[in-house]
């Protein structure tokens, strides 16, 4: 019964706690695509590669190493953070190209980042505009 009663008090601290300081985040694991659009932005990292298009909120993501390592493709809102959007690759290096389509807040600065190994790997970033440039 003690397990219980701590589990009902736990829970929704954690949610507490989670709502006041996260940031709003959305992730996929990609579908197969060809490459992006040659005109996109686009970041290498040892072992990943990451484009994005601002015209669909779409993110490619390359597996470029073959490590046995995943790759991901992560957008995230400037400083102070408020959005993120997360596209993996887990489909190896010969499998190419993947792609998620994402609906990301309009006419904002955002760093597309190429990650391989996600959270501890080979990383890069580069700014991008979330909004097509007419």
């Amino acid at each position: 019964m003690k397990r219980v009663g701590r589990a009902l008090i736990a829970v929704p601290a954690a949610i507490l706690i989670t709502l006041g300081t996260a940031t709003v985040a959305a992730a996929a694991s990609g579908t197969p695509s060809g490459a992006p659009p040659s005109s996109v932005e686009c970041v290498s990292a040892s072992g990943a590669k990451a484009c994005f298009v601002a015209n669909g909120d779409q993110v490619y993501v390359k597996d470029t190493k073959a490590n046995g390592d995943s790759a991901t493709g992560t957008l995230k809102s400037r400083l102070p953070a408020k959005w993120g959007r997360e596209c993996f690759n887990n489909r190896g290096a010969t499998a190419g190209w993947v792609k998620c389509s994402f609906d990301v807040p309009e006419h904002q600065y955002a760093d597309l980042w190429a990650v391989n190994k996600p959270f501890i790997g080979s990383q890069a970033s580069t700014e991008v505009y979330t909004s097509p440039i007419i």
